[in-house]
């Protein structure tokens, strides 16, 4: 997140950027509001680091920051929307699917891409043809339908051009299938030209932590119970200047239209 922002700043150094967490982390929304206002920052605009909009994009955010705002005399000009299903995003995401599709190639996985950290160069799967390959992509989950009905989206939007067999979206939690369930489905997945070869377990979540370690749990589980197939995960998309630059234009299209009073 911190690396995230301070690409942010790269793309655009004439503007003041403050990093804040929501909860678990500092500094906190109230300690960055309260930096920016000792700093003569007299208004700002919210730029939520999430994938979809929903209760944090929706409430808990803008509650906090409103609070901070109104404590400290500092003016809220808007808020940016979340990365949803930006082509930039999608362009990530099918980077990430092909540098574990690729791991036969000289371009492909040089080093842990796979998130097998303790294999380094040493992979088992290095220098194999995927053959049929099967998409299990994971999302974080929410209540919330219209974010759920999103992450689906993307994945149908990324699909077609992977060449893919099969291909399946879960959620760790508030969506269905679960991502246990999608996982069993997929180590007995057949398409139209016989079962995968190599299930790909992409998770779409912006940074590392306590998912991803979960998910290669799973991944070990899995080889266990599906050995006839190869089983490889995707690495988070990470602070990524793409996705820096695209915040960043978002919350230039916010300060456009305090600006112009629309």
């Amino acid at each position: 997140m911190i690396q995230l922002v301070e690409q942010m700043r790269l793309c655009e150094p004439s503007w003041c950027f403050y990093e804040s967490f929501l909860e678990l982390a500092e500094p906190t929304i109230d300690a960055a509001i309260e930096k920016a206002s000792r700093e003569g920052v007299k208004a700002l605009i919210v730029v939520p680091v999430l994938l979809f909009t929903a209760a944090h994009a929706k409430s808990d955010i803008p509650d906090a920051v409103s609070e901070s705002a109104q404590k400290y005399g500092v003016r809220i000009l808007g808020q940016t929307s979340s990365l949803g299903t930006a082509e930039r995003v999608i362009e990530l995401s099918n980077h990430r699917f092909a540098e574990v599709t690729r791991l036969g190639q000289i371009d492909g996985c040089p080093v842990g891409h796979c998130s097998r950290v303790e294999c380094k160069s040493g992979c088992s799967i290095r220098g194999k043809d995927p053959g049929r390959i099967g998409l299990a992509m994971v999302g974080r989950g929410t209540s919330d339908i219209d974010a759920l009905n999103h992450m689906r989206e993307l994945t149908e939007r990324c699909a077609p051009s992977r060449s893919l067999q099969w291909f399946h979206t879960g959620f760790f939690a508030g969506g269905s299938p679960h991502v246990d369930e999608l996982l069993e489905e997929a180590g007995r997945a057949k398409g139209s030209e016989g079962p995968c070869d190599t299930i790909v377990i992409q998770p779409h979540l912006l940074f590392e932590g306590e998912l991803m370690d979960q998910l290669r749990t799973k991944l070990i589980a899995c080889e266990e119970r599906y050995p006839d197939r190869r089983w490889v995960l995707a690495r988070s998309l990470g602070a990524d200047p793409g996705l820096a630059s695209v915040f960043v234009e978002m919350a230039k299209e916010v300060w456009t239209h305090s600006q112009s009073g629309i």
